[in-house]
């Protein structure tokens, strides 16, 4: 299991707000599962980002990830997505926890 977790900054209307983002990478059935009240634009950027790391000669993981953002209660736009899949993508041996 690798674990790694890093810091975001999301809008709360005009006021910055600190987000939490978890990225787990387990076995299990290969997919990626984002949590914490993402809405569909969020979704759609874990695609983008899928398709920047192996059209730049990554290898994605054939693993379960599952990509928490917290607080949970708050709406998260775009950029919590990409920071939240780059970090478990770039820092797998880094383990925390």
């Amino acid at each position: 299991m690798t674990v790694v977790r890093t810091w975001s900054v999301g809008l709360a209307g005009v006021h910055g707000a600190m987000v939490e983002v978890e990225v787990d990478m387990s076995s299990g059935v290969p997919g990626v599962a984002l949590v914490g009240l993402p809405d569909a634009v969020v979704r759609q950027s874990l695609d983008r980002v899928r398709a920047a790391v192996v059209n730049n000669g990554g290898e994605w993981p054939m693993r379960r990830i599952t990509i928490g953002l917290s607080p949970a209660a708050m709406p998260k736009n775009p950029i919590h997505a990409r920071r939240s899949s780059s970090a478990g993508r770039t820092a797998p041996r880094a383990k925390i926890g």
